[in-house]
């Protein structure tokens, strides 16, 4: 039997067990997959006591990705790109890192037709979720991404960090009003997760063609509500992005690619 593991905190809202596990049975594998709280503090140390006891792959979620990225002997493409990773496993005593997130989000927007080449993409929050996803989207060749936030230093730190010839960033805050004019709006914040006040620019919504929210709820999303109530009829959650991140872990532990559309339709029977 294999044995998967999702570390973070707080980690007991994952659906990462129940996703994992669906997908053994669709693949005909037989895995064990655990939700472990896991702190900064102790990150390192249950790692190791994880790989020895013979863990096959473990996916890392917040606040521990760039920790996952540090403890890395053999990071990917993806991983050194962002800094971060949310999987990790053990291959001849190395330790491998790999960043899916970004490549799930891009993945599920193509499946959505969301395409963002050529688009102006606006992008709330700077956090460890922001830079997850930004390699893969600046990839895509968005004709600009502006990322805005709370703090605005941090936004400028991000586009510093991934600044290219071929595609224009740019950083703005959360208290002037936004005069970019953006066709699509990627909120990577947990705010409305949180249950906290979702406080944007005026101007932030104009009628864009769709909205994306990295956060996903067995209900709408408090900023999918908010974009809807602003008049964009294209509202998406980030449980596609779950799927599909998911899948591409999966497939780098196993060698197997899953059926996200079966095991999608066997989650949310209702959807």
């Amino acid at each position: 039997m294999k044995k998967f593991a999702v570390i973070g905190s707080p980690i007991s809202h994952s659906l990462s067990p129940s996703i994992h596990g669906l997908f053994g049975k669709l693949c005909g594998i037989e895995l064990s997959y655990e939700a472990i709280e896991v702190d900064r503090s102790s990150f390192t140390e249950k790692v190791m006591e994880l790989f020895k006891d013979g863990y096959d792959g473990i996916n890392v979620t917040l606040p521990l990705k760039n920790l996952a990225y540090e403890v890395s002997d053999l990071p990917s493409n993806a991983s050194v790109k962002s800094t971060s990773a949310n999987v990790i496993w053990r291959q001849e005593g190395k330790i491998h890192s790999d960043n899916t997130d970004g490549e799930g989000l891009v993945s599920d927007l193509e499946e959505k037709e969301l395409f963002i080449e050529n688009k102006k993409l606006l992008m709330i929050g700077a956090g460890g979720s922001a830079i997850s996803i930004l390699p893969s989207l600046i990839d895509r060749k968005p004709k600009e991404i502006k990322i805005i936030n709370r703090t605005y230093s941090r936004a400028i730190e991000l586009v510093e960090k991934f600044k290219r010839e071929d595609v224009k960033l740019s950083a703005g805050n959360l208290l002037d009003p936004l005069s970019f004019k953006a066709e699509a709006i990627i909120n990577t914040t947990s705010a409305g997760l949180l249950k906290e006040e979702i406080s944007l620019p005026a101007g932030t919504f104009a009628n864009q063609d769709w909205t994306y929210d990295l956060s996903y709820s067995n209900s709408e999303t408090l900023f999918s509500s908010l974009a809807r109530r602003h008049g964009i009829k294209k509202t998406h959650d980030g449980f596609g992005m779950l799927m599909q991140q998911a899948a591409l872990s999966f497939e780098i532990w196993t060698g197997n690619k899953p059926d996200i559309k079966m095991a999608t339709k066997l989650l949310t029977p209702n959807s």
